[in-house]
């Protein structure tokens, strides 16, 4: 969980971007509770009926020593729903940094005028 602690000391970051980090996990309501409590400046979700992960094909069967897990997946949406960048990593130890997430909302994510 050290990424969504690097993730959480960057919170002024993304809110100055207007941007919502939300993790979503297989693990139950319980324990993304007790996440959430660590991360206040995330939103963290439980999956546990993996209705999300199957859609988005995250699943990895067997793959940790209490069963399933996910894979560590970044998807960018705008404003209106639209998926505009998915991310995953080849493997599932490296996952984006703050500093890359930033970059790739700059690069994907449409800046709003006034």
């Amino acid at each position: 969980m050290a990424e969504l602690g690097e993730l959480e000391k960057r919170h002024e970051d993304f809110a100055r971007k207007n941007l919502r980090v939300i993790v979503v996990s297989i693990e139950s309501p319980e324990l993304a509770k007790k996440t959430q409590a660590d991360f206040p400046h995330l939103t963290v979700a439980s999956d546990q009926e993996r209705k999300l992960s199957n859609a988005v094909d995250v699943i990895h069967p067997n793959s940790g020593p209490e069963g399933d897990t996910s894979a560590p997946t970044t998807i960018l949406i705008d404003g209106n729903g639209t998926t505009k960048w998915i991310y995953r990593s080849g493997h599932v130890m490296v996952r984006l940094s703050p500093d890359e997430l930033l970059e790739a909302a700059d690069k994907y994510l449409p800046k709003k005028t006034s």
